[in-house]
């Protein structure tokens, strides 16, 4: 249980409580206790107050902290239109500007990009469109190659195929 218990600090003597003053500290007392009862004197009060003066400084501190409001201030001020008046507003204007113009800049880039993506994706499904059209033309022109189809569209015009290999002639004759 020793450990619960708090060790006493030890107090260092201090110099005697009741010393002389020196006469410049003596002549300072007594020119502020001179000064306090001149000031009792020229304010004519006692330095108690009654609850009706109690109040009216409540009141004042109320309203001064109403006026020192920033919050309430900022508010007030914005929702008034001063705040566009203030100075230092006014030498913002042309960073302002700036910045809107840049903000106008990327929100028209944005409509830009966009509008060329649209584009891109239209061509790419007209690409895909045309390259089955070209897979389906070749099949049909391959198929009408073989020999059995060569030899019905040929029979339509009248031709026959000829049954005996061609004869070469040759030009030393």
């Amino acid at each position: 249980m020793k450990w619960l218990k708090f060790k006493r600090r030890e107090t260092k003597p201090v110099g005697p409580k009741n010393r002389t003053l020196t006469e410049a500290e003596m002549l300072a007392r007594q020119a502020q206790s001179e000064a306090a009862e001149q000031k009792k004197a020229s304010s004519g009060k006692s330095h108690l107050r009654t609850s009706e003066e109690n109040r009216t400084k409540q009141r004042e501190r109320r309203e001064a902290r109403r006026k020192n409001n920033q919050i309430g201030g900022l508010i007030r001020e914005v929702l008034s239109g001063e705040i566009l008046a203030r100075e230092a507003l006014v030498r913002q204007v042309p960073f302002l500007m700036y910045v809107i113009f840049l903000t106008l800049l990327y929100l028209a880039l944005g409509y830009q990009t966009e509008r060329i993506l649209r584009e891109k994706q239209h061509v790419q499904d007209k690409l895909e469109e045309t390259i089955s059209e070209e897979k389906t033309l070749r099949a049909e022109f391959e198929s009408e190659l073989q020999q059995s189809r060569l030899q019905q569209s040929t029979a339509a015009l009248g031709l026959e195929q000829p049954t005996t290999p061609p004869t070469l002639l040759s030009t030393k004759e």
